[in-house]
């Protein structure tokens, strides 16, 4: 788990789901998602909480049905698992090796959807 702080309250989720479970070999491709994503925290200055999830789970309904989609769409139009995926407040962002711009972007963007909420609820 990483754990980065920001100005704002709001606390971003943010769950990498790892294929080595499955395919030891994607080992290191889970680390440099681990990496980036962190990279992109620190960068950004948004408060996250990183997790790691097996696909194995991820198909057991551990991530939302349209997420699983993705997954399967992916697969099924390039032949590629599309593993790493990191997923951003339940919202996939990435499939394979994520850009670490892309994240920053999506973090940004979930944060201020945090913030603006709970002012919305003051």
């Amino acid at each position: 788990m990483a754990e980065t702080s920001s100005a704002g309250k709001a606390e971003v989720g943010v769950v990498i789901i790892s294929g080595s479970c499955c395919i030891p070999g994607m080992a290191p491709m889970d680390e440099r998602a681990r990496r980036v994503v962190e990279q992109a925290i620190v960068e950004t200055g948004v408060k996250a909480r990183v997790g790691m999830l097996p696909a194995t789970t991820a198909m057991a309904g551990g991530v939302p049905q349209q997420v699983f989609s993705q997954l399967v769409q992916k697969f099924s139009q390039s032949g590629q698992v599309g593993l790493p995926a990191i997923l951003v407040d339940g919202k996939a962002v990435s499939f394979g090796l994520p850009e670490v711009e892309k994240l920053k972007a999506a973090l940004i963007q979930a944060a201020e959807a945090k913030t603006q909420e709970e002012y919305a609820n003051e």
